[in-house]
């Protein structure tokens, strides 16, 4: 092993130059280990990013792409997009749908009276559901209405 050069100083903040890296060799060789993606992060990009929708012919973010998408599906008539339509627009806090007590929901309720009266064959005039509510059917053409 050489010695130092006797010019050469040795002291605070002055390695002795044998101990230096060298020119072209790095002193942490694997480097700094890669960030991991995050996946808010991805969907951030992939939703901010500009993208040429073909249909449309214009330019829209990723996020804009996805809402026509959903909107375009429901106005086909896709039973499925409804709720995610409905979802996004809870997430947006623009709409909030409230429950209406005086209209009936999606189960159908057949009063006792109706269904005793259809099996009859002679359906007609008011059958009450629950009070201020009920089933219209017309005695002549048979139609059924609804009333809250």
């Amino acid at each position: 092993m050489s010695e130092p050069c006797k010019t050469e100083t040795i002291g605070h903040k002055r390695p002795p130059s044998k101990t230096q890296f060298k020119p072209g060799k790095s002193g942490n060789p694997r480097g700094r280990p890669k960030r991991k993606v995050d996946m808010s992060t991805a969907l951030n990009k992939a939703f901010n990013d500009k993208i040429v929708v073909t249909g449309l012919a214009k330019t829209l973010t990723g996020m804009e792409a996805f809402v026509q998408s959903i909107v375009d599906r429901v106005l086909q008539g896709e039973s499925k997009a409804i709720p995610e339509l409905l979802r996004m627009f809870a997430k947006a806090k623009l709409f909030k749908p409230v429950p209406d007590p005086t209209r009936l929901t999606g189960v159908v309720v057949e009063p006792a009276a109706y269904k005793r009266d259809r099996e009859l064959g002679k359906l007609g005039g008011f059958y009450e559901v629950s009070p201020g509510m009920g089933l219209y059917v017309d005695p002549e053409t048979q139609e059924v209405r609804t009333y809250p």
